[in-house]
């Protein structure tokens, strides 16, 4: 393990000198800007047993730091990640990006384990990662963009005071991930609303993407429990599918749309989707906890009705509805099976300041009873804020 440690610390210095001499050969830069933004928020579960987690958040972006691309410093919680961002060639239609980035000990929260919406500590353990990412895309067309990427990932584990004695983890590896995708994007959103302390943004218009690719690890072998849903191979497929549409219908009030699809082969539950609660870093299933499903097969979506109290309002509240069929919902190892799961949540979206410069979000939830689910009922809140700080 403290071999392992070092990693980062290495891959990010390689990653500054590979910033500096890009930046040094690209011409054209535009005049440098910063803006940064700081974050907190937490969703927990208040019945029927009290879960959940916090973050916090700094991210700062330099526009035109690199070349004529920008450089991005992002921190969350346990998680440090430093990349350059749309770095345009080719007469504005290519762009390339790149990212090191780190996260210990709560990667992927593999700390949580949930079965049927219940808790289990002894079967959660600490995840730490390391990765390279690189990634070129090009814009055929308006509102296009094709995408390849590549990406080299260093996994370690280790337990902690709640893991089970004879709990078996999974073996560090080494991982190569290339990947292709497509993206359609057709926004109307001002640029703000994609600055780091909005988690949720508001749009119209419609924007979908698709990417598929393969997991290829250096080690694999069977893990967890001994009921086969986490013995992966060496070669892991994925195809993951994504949405997202709004539509102001009258001046008052809007709908807006996100839809998740995934498919996957061989794949455990380091790299599953997770699945649960309404935090910007899952897929949202009203009321159930926070990572309560793992799943590589799914058809999700979530509606939203967002409305002003009067047009001129900042202010957005509404009430969404959650929810779809899941693969191995029992997490028994039972892969080509499915059960659905929904809930509904009230939020209200609240901004004060210059340009929006203050963010306060709230929602309350309420998972809908379904019979693979344990007691109940399934309520959570969550509460973030963010700041615009310079």
């Amino acid at each position: 393990m403290p071999g392992s440690l070092a990693l980062p610390k290495r891959g990010l210095t390689s990653f500054l000198v590979f910033v500096i001499a890009v930046g040094g050969t690209v011409g054209g830069a535009r005049a440098q800007e910063w803006g940064g933004v700081v974050a907190a928020g937490g969703e927990y579960n208040f019945s029927p047993a009290f879960t959940g987690r916090g973050w916090g958040l700094f991210d700062a972006m330099g526009a035109g730091v690199v070349g004529n691309g920008n450089l991005r410093l992002h921190y969350n919680t346990t998680k440090l990640h430093v990349g350059i961002e749309r770095l345009f060639f080719a007469k504005n239609k290519m762009a390339f990006f790149a990212f090191a980035e780190g996260q210990l000990i709560l990667a992927q929260i593999l700390r949580d384990y949930f079965k049927r919406g219940q808790r289990i500590p002894e079967l959660g353990f600490d995840a730490s990662e390391a990765r390279l990412h690189a990634k070129l895309q090009w814009y055929p067309g308006p509102y296009q963009t094709l995408e390849v990427a590549v990406e080299g990932h260093y996994w370690w584990f280790g337990t902690n005071r709640n893991t089970a004695p004879n709990f078996v983890l999974p073996p560090n590896t080494w991982v190569f991930e290339p990947r292709i995708g497509y993206v359609f994007w057709k926004i109307d959103a001002h640029e703000e609303e994609w600055e780091a302390h909005r988690f949720y943004p508001r749009v119209r218009g419609v924007a979908l993407g698709i990417r598929g690719g393969v997991d290829v690890r250096s080690r694999s072998g069977a893990w967890g429990l001994p009921d086969g849903r986490n013995d992966p191979g060496r070669a892991i497929y994925t195809v993951r599918q994504w949405l997202r549409a709004g539509w102001q219908f009258v001046p008052l009030a809007r709908l807006q749309v996100d839809q998740w699809g995934s498919y996957g082969w061989g794949e455990d539950d380091i790299t599953r989707n997770r699945v649960g609660g309404v935090n910007p870093y899952v897929v949202p299933v009203p009321g159930l906890p926070w990572t309560g499903l793992v799943s590589e097969r799914l058809f999700s979506a979530q509606l939203g009705v967002h409305i002003k109290a009067k047009e001129a309002s900042r202010h957005e509240f509404g009430v969404l509805l959650g929810g779809g069929a899941f693969n191995d919902v029992t997490r028994d190892g039972a892969i080509s099976t499915y059960g659905g799961a929904g809930g509904l949540a009230l939020f209200g979206d609240f901004r004060f300041g210059e340009r929006d410069r203050y963010q306060l979000h709230a929602r309350f939830s309420y998972g809908l009873p379904v019979v693979w689910l344990l007691d109940g009922p399934y309520l959570s809140g969550l509460l973030t804020f963010g700041a615009r700080v310079f």
